[in-house]
């Protein structure tokens, strides 16, 4: 049975054995549902959309990067930890949600977005709280009565121009449909920061976070059009920086950890990937903020790599004086630790163009030596032909 099946269904059908102040009840770690409440059957419809999720092409399944975000997420969830199920999944959208029978999705976008594992563990933290509160429970039972809400239900195949299908679709649509209140807000930020400052994280780190997400929504101007509709279950941003500042107030000197470095490692390897991703959304204005907001604490070898996708993002833009602004990063990239192949490539292609064809002539080989089999070889190749014979 399909999840919007078997959410409608229970929506239409079901008849809860469990009282509202059981469902309002904390999940104790480890508890399963009463047999055919309404809990159950939205146990079994998530259940059903996990099948899906686990052969989905979008799962990144590196054994190093899941053993990291996993032991932030015990560290967090402690003896809820054996009964979640992790899944990241590589969707450029910012966005991590948990679903009643304790699935976990974490997006890539989100990961590329966040600086320090003080950040995870308030993100990871947020999304359990709602889990243990049971606060999509709660939503359910009270929206699934009105016409509405069972009408306009249905499964969420796209984000922010990345198209999604099976079971993620499925746990997106249902995050999406969850309008969580204020008050489950105020109390998953409340539960969550209360984990992390026991743990010594840095109480600041949510804020860090929501203003970062704040500056990128100013960045574009059609953000709120061009949004992912997966996120449309949090508040406004504004008020997720109030929010967040009032619940970091009350832990205000408990603790300071951030563990960038630690944090840094784990994504490192999958940053190409990642931002390539980002660009392909073409929101451009928000890209170049999110890549402007990971420079200031990028290592040498990561520099080039920003200021590449910088020029990417100028190059593909392509309005007003972008080109010009695009050739000075690829400048700037090759000259840097460990750039990316593709700035000699572009680099060198911006200098045949302005005429210096012996320094464009050195970028390409250079380009062609890293990359012997690019899949433009044979183009790069006759530009490197037409040099040679201008020398």
């Amino acid at each position: 049975m399909k999840l919007s099946h078997a959410l409608v269904f229970l929506g239409l059908m079901a008849t809860p054995i469990s009282s509202w102040a059981d469902t309002a009840r904390p999940l104790a770690a480890g508890e399963k549902p009463v047999p055919g409440s309404t809990e159950a059957e939205l146990w079994y419809g998530m259940d059903q959309a996990e099948k899906e999720i686990r052969q989905s092409p979008y799962v990144i399944h590196d054994p190093a990067l899941n053993a990291y975000v996993r032991e932030v997420l015990c560290a967090v969830t402690k003896d809820y930890c054996s009964h979640i199920r992790l899944y990241i999944v590589d969707v450029p959208v910012f966005n991590a949600s948990m679903s009643p029978n304790g699935v976990m999705l974490v997006f890539s976008g989100a990961l590329l977005r966040l600086q320090d594992e003080a950040e995870l563990a308030v993100l990871l933290g947020h999304e359990f709280a709602h889990y243990k509160q049971r606060h999509s429970l709660q939503q359910w039972e009270s929206a699934k009565r009105t016409t509405a809400f069972l009408a306009s239900f249905g499964v969420l195949t796209w984000a922010g121009g990345v198209g999604l299908v099976g079971g993620i679709a499925q746990m997106a649509g249902f995050a999406n449909m969850m309008q969580f209140s204020r008050d489950s807000e105020r109390e998953a930020d409340r539960v969550g920061f209360g984990i992390i400052a026991e743990k010594g994280y840095d109480p600041q780190a949510g804020m860090r976070l929501w203003q970062r997400i704040q500056r990128e929504e100013a960045a574009e101007p059609n953000y709120r059009k061009n949004r992912s509709a997966v996120f449309a279950s949090h508040p406004k941003t504004l008020e997720r920086i109030a929010d967040m500042q009032s619940a970091a107030e009350t832990y205000a000197g408990k603790s300071s950890e951030r563990f960038q470095e630690r944090y840094a490692a784990a994504v490192q390897p999958f940053l190409f990937n990642w931002l390539d991703a980002e660009l392909d959304k073409r929101n451009y204005n928000a890209s170049i903020q999110v890549i402007n907001e990971r420079l200031p604490q990028a290592s040498p070898s990561e520099i080039g790599l920003y200021e590449f996708y910088l020029g990417e993002a100028y190059r593909r833009r392509n309005s007003g004086d972008d080109r010009r602004k695009a050739d000075a990063f690829y400048a700037q990239a090759v000259s840097r630790n460990e750039p990316p192949a593709a700035a000699f490539r572009e680099h060198g292609l911006a200098l045949k163009r302005n005429g210096k064809n012996t320094e464009a002539l050195a970028q390409l080989n250079l380009y062609l030596a890293q990359m012997p089999n690019a899949s433009d070889r044979l183009f790069i190749e006759k530009d490197i032909s037409e040099l040679e014979k201008m020398k």
